[in-house]
């Protein structure tokens, strides 16, 4: 189970941090996918953070959801992802609006801990049914 807190866009972010980055956008919708594809493109293998998807969840919205891959030797933080895409994009009609970083809760950790074990028993019980019997 994840969980989306608003922080500052200048807080600075670790290796394996994944950040949502909000835009408001004006403009057609088939125009500005084209245009994220192309900015996509262009930070792709950009060192210290990766795109991991686009989306447009309205017509008003564009969400980048990014993974931090590090920090060494500058200091990794929204406002500097803002900035690339803004420059690489050279795009006026993306307006940044917030930030979110998306943290694993305490919760879902502890579910995916009692999945494990269950899938652990399930496969015990699989041997143990499917072994011959004498």
């Amino acid at each position: 189970m994840t969980e989306k807190i608003l922080i500052d866009e200048n807080k600075p972010l670790d290796p394996g941090d994944i950040i949502e980055l909000h835009f408001r956008t004006y403009g057609g919708t088939y125009i500005k996918a084209l245009q994220l594809a192309a900015i996509d493109r262009k930070l792709e293998g950009q060192p210290g953070f990766r795109i991991l998807s686009w989306t447009l969840p309205t017509p008003q919205t564009v969400v980048f959801k990014v993974r931090i891959e590090q920090t060494n030797p500058i200091i990794v933080t929204a406002a500097l992802i803002v900035g690339f895409i803004v420059v690489v994009g050279l795009v006026a009609w993306l307006v940044f609006d917030k930030v979110y970083q998306i943290i694993e809760s305490p919760a879902g950790k502890i579910g995916v801990g009692g999945l494990g074990i269950f899938a652990a028993a399930a496969a015990v019980v699989a041997i143990v049914t499917l072994l011959p019997k004498k």
